[in-house]
């Protein structure tokens, strides 16, 4: 992924269709979380700012940020799919720094149009998997321990594991 991208807009269940279900009985608002800590760990590895978007919601909702991602829900007048391509034409000459997440072919003819850059979601979870970001159904990355030491010399960004902490901590105070 070039650097030149500044902005990653998600298609947020198409992507958490590709990457399955978290485990038996795991309900939407889990597989949601899962995805946001995944996003979380993107965002800061890539150093672009994410924009989550979810189709519902009782009416169009401004981005609110949970955590290091810019989530919004699409509301019920509009599809999370019109949000997006409506998201990415406003941006005018600014969409071709944008990267968008979705295997909607309606959304990527769209935003390819504007000037975007689009991958399916399939592509991206591999992409995710090759910056160390793919998650097992616990909502960890792959090989990491339950139990997190922080280290508190530690100058910059937050590692894998301390955002895995703190995600954990505030995430269940939702």
């Amino acid at each position: 992924m070039s650097s030149t991208y500044r902005e990653t807009v998600v298609d947020g269940y198409n992507l958490i269709h590709k990457l399955g279900k978290a485990g038996p009985g795991a309900s939407m608002a889990d597989l949601r979380e899962r995805l946001e800590a995944m996003l979380a760990r993107y965002r800061q590895k890539a150093r672009r700012h994410v924009i989550l978007v979810y189709d519902g919601g009782s009416g169009p909702k401004p981005l609110t940020l949970t955590g290091a991602v810019d989530v919004t829900f699409s509301g019920t007048v509009k599809s999370a799919d019109r949000w997006i391509i409506d998201h990415v034409r406003s941006l005018g000459v600014r969409a071709t720094m944008t990267f968008v997440v979705s295997s909607d072919r309606e959304i990527q003819r769209y935003s390819k149009a504007y000037g975007a850059k689009c991958v399916d979601s399939e592509t991206f979870i591999d992409e995710l998997a090759a910056m160390g970001i793919a998650i097992d159904k616990d909502g960890r990355r792959k090989g990491q321990q339950s139990g997190v030491k922080m280290n508190k010399n530690a100058s910059g960004l937050l590692s894998d594991k301390e955002v895995d902490y703190w995600l954990g901590l505030f995430a269940r105070k939702r």
